[in-house]
């Protein structure tokens, strides 16, 4: 049998899952250069934070300041912000500032809200033991600032418009909407309110093509984002880039605008897979973000031969599907704004067959991008490989996607 190791369970084991094939088919491990570079030490991320990539560091930024807020990413998002935030921490306590004058905000957008558990994950026991940390409600205690150029009301979290310093960590990796995450998204939708939150995601139908995972330039959802960032005052980001076991390769600090443009340079080699289409099977696993795991079947029909291909979705996230107020189930036939109850037999027009690996599952977190009867739920790999080996009994050429929430395609130069 042939052997391909991906991530799995993130915030979990964070372990490695191995996958077996027959010997009789030719099987391809999509990889990203980025995967396999190490995690840098505490030392390096301390440094990188202390010598901004432009502009002052953040403790003489923080001098005379009041009050301060850091944003950061919620559970759909792999960053290790324990190891960032101290480093954080160090330069504002450096100019001044005392543990009661700062707070922690989840950059949630219009994603559900998370208890302490998660937030020792997240932030370390130190952090939650000895700061205030809070989760953001999008439905109330928002204060208006005014409008984007196109019209964008511009709601934001009290708590975060109140400090006068605001601080943002997070990760740079590949977004269907902004090409890449990071920057000012953080904070939009990240501490938005649900009006300006529905407002962004209807931008996307202005100009669909000019967004995408990897589509950075020129791109009307990232303009969005960025005319928010500088409305709502971000003043510093930390914007890290991350491996295939959630450890921090590389990050840029400084202003929002810099650390993202940076970030999303170097993220397209990291992230990106150069690979032809017309393959058999797809496995698309999702590790990064295995509650968003939906994401991975955006890869994984630019690889399949569309009508005649299996996509295989690997979808390990214990907590399930992240809830969320704009793009999800609400009920049997309504959700969020951007909510479409999903048509029996859609996916049977895309695929010969799609399979769900869930260890965990439930009948409703294919609302994201199919009906549930379109596809094949089961739990385990053996599972998997016997279906797929009834199907396939003969030869058969097969692409695995290592993390399809964290890779994309690279355009064909």
């Amino acid at each position: 049998m042939k052997k391909v190791t991906v991530p799995s369970r993130c915030w979990y084991e964070n372990e490695e899952r191995e996958l077996d094939f027959p010997d009789r088919w030719e099987v391809d491990p999509i990889n990203s250069p980025g995967f396999d570079k190490p995690g840098l030490t505490s030392e390096q991320i301390k440094e990188k934070i202390n010598s901004p990539c432009q502009g002052p560091p953040l403790d003489e930024i923080a001098r005379g300041r009041k009050q301060a807020v850091i944003v950061f990413d919620d559970m759909t998002r792999p960053t290790p912000v324990k190891d960032v935030a101290p480093h954080v921490l160090e330069s504002l306590h450096r100019a001044g500032m005392q543990r009661d004058q700062i707070r922690f905000i989840w950059g949630l957008g219009s994603h559900g809200a998370y208890d302490m558990i998660n937030a020792r994950k997240k932030l370390g026991d130190e952090i939650v033991e000895n700061y205030a940390v809070y989760n953001h409600d999008p439905f109330q205690n928002t204060v208006g600032i005014g409008r984007t150029s196109t019209g964008v009301e511009l709601w934001f979290n009290r708590e975060f418009m109140d400090c006068d310093l605001r601080i943002g960590i997070g990760c740079i990796t590949p977004h269907v909407h902004v090409g890449f995450g990071g920057g000012a998204k953080i904070i939009f939708p990240g501490v938005a309110g649900i009006e300006s939150i529905n407002q962004f995601h209807n931008q996307f139908y202005r100009d669909p093509q000019s967004t995408g995972l990897g589509n950075f330039e020129n791109n009307i959802m990232r303009a969005e984002v960025d005319a928010a960032g500088e409305a709502a005052g971000l003043e510093f980001k930390v914007d890290c880039l991350i491996n295939r076991r959630r450890e921090i390769t590389n990050l840029y600090a400084g202003p929002f605008r810099a650390t993202h443009i940076a970030g999303a340079e170097e993220g397209r080699e990291h992230y990106g897979a150069s690979c032809a289409s017309g393959y058999d099977i797809v496995i698309a696993n999702s590790y990064a973000k295995a509650n968003e795991s939906g994401i991975s079947l955006v890869v994984a029909l630019q690889l399949v031969k569309l009508g005649e291909g299996t996509v295989v979705l690997i979808s390990d996230a214990p907590e399930g599907q992240v809830p969320h107020y704009v793009m999800r189930s609400w009920g049997t036939d309504y959700g969020g704004r951007h909510f479409a109850p999903k048509v029996k037999g859609v996916m049977s027009n895309l695929l010969k067959k799609l399979i769900v690996m869930a260890p965990y599952p439930d009948r409703v977190s294919l609302d994201w991008f199919c009906h549930i009867d379109d596809a094949t739920v089961v739990k385990t790999w053996p599972e998997v490989l016997a279906i797929l080996q009834e199907d396939y009994p003969a030869e058969a050429k097969v692409a695995v996607v290592l993390d399809g929430t964290m890779q994309y395609l690279k355009p064909p130069n």
